[in-house]
């Protein structure tokens, strides 16, 4: 830990009292975190403070973090994650003001992320448990020397979409954006348009069950809707999704040969590049025999979107130009 931060986790007293102390209101979950004339704090998803001498400007920031925070107007000095540059989530990304400083999973260079002189790293954070280490990071033992270094901000990734938008505006400006205006009210403005939009095309396909899968060669893998974020969002847009029945966190997991378990009228099919490609599972005989497969009723499905209004109105202008062309097949 650098000598001007300190980084720790915060009871729920400690975080109203910082609240407070900040002039903050509670109200909004402690969002007026950032400069001041004692410095700059922020009070992360996994109730720990971040505090510097200073608002930090040199940011470094997981992969689907770092596409969000440029979305929001704060562009990182350094990203990691699995290939950033292939990510199709930074596709729009000015990596010649950026530096990748860790390109396999768990893997983070801290000599680069020194070099860079970062002064705030910004992940997410999915719980539970609740003490995992925020996405990026290899376990808590790495987490931990780097924390040492350079401090963490973690998000949670868990929560509703809207919830993950609201708490990068938070960070965002804390880290000294103008939210309200330019560009970023004119994303959510065109969000809440997309948004009123698929859920007049919902309430019209309501009578459609639709199912969000993942998988690898030997498992399919049935999101439960309520433990993903962008799921919970279409959801309570009226999107007819069907979850896993599963006290298992996040899936449903079990072979392809019971493909059939959810009868359903259409998927969303896991795009990440670790997920087995639809062209395969297609070629599981199972899989290729479901009636939502059969007509072609199965889309991309871009698993837990970095949290903007942007990206959100992508995929919500895709999602309902696909379901209204979908019909009944079970």
């Amino acid at each position: 830990m650098n000598e001007n931060s300190l980084e720790r986790p915060l009871t729920r007293r400690q975080v109203v009292a910082a609240c407070f102390a900040t002039g903050a209101t509670l109200l909004v979950g402690c969002d007026s975190d950032g400069q001041d004339a004692a410095g700059w704090s922020f009070v992360d998803d996994r109730k720990r403070v971040v505090r510097l001498s200073k608002r930090p400007k040199r940011i470094v920031a997981y992969t689907s973090a770092a596409a969000a925070l440029q979305h929001w107007g704060v562009t990182p000095v350094g990203v990691f994650g699995d290939a950033p540059q292939e990510d199709p989530s930074l596709a729009d990304f000015p990596w010649d003001a950026s530096e990748i400083v860790g390109s396999v999973y768990g893997e983070i260079d801290v000599a680069k992320l020194l070099t860079l002189k970062a002064e705030l790293i910004v992940s997410r954070w999915y719980p539970p448990p609740r003490n995992t280490p925020v996405f990026g990071f290899r376990d808590l033992a790495q987490q931990k020397r780097i924390v040492s270094r350079v401090p963490v901000v973690g998000l949670n990734g868990k929560q509703v979409a809207t919830s993950q938008i609201g708490r990068f505006g938070d960070l965002a400006r804390a880290l000294g954006v103008d939210i309200s205006a330019g560009r970023t009210a004119r994303a959510h403005a065109a969000f809440d348009r997309a948004a009123d939009r698929l859920s007049g095309i919902a309430r019209r396909r309501s009578d459609l069950r639709i199912l969000a899968i993942s998988g690898d060669q030997d498992t399919m893998y049935v999101a439960k809707v309520a433990d993903h974020g962008d799921l919970a969002f279409y959801a309570q847009r009226g999107v007819p999704l069907v979850s896993a029945e599963t006290s298992d966190a996040y899936w449903d997991r079990f072979g392809w040969d019971q493909a059939a378990k959810y009868p359903v009228d259409g998927i969303l099919y896991d795009s990440r590049p670790l997920a087995l490609p639809v062209g395969k599972a297609k070629a599981i005989p199972a899989f290729a025999a479901l009636p939502a497969v059969r007509a072609n009723q199965i889309i991309r499905w871009l698993v837990d979107p970095p949290p903007s209004y942007q990206t959100y109105t992508a995929t919500m202008k895709d999602l309902a130009t696909k379901i209204a062309r979908w019909r009944r097949v079970t």
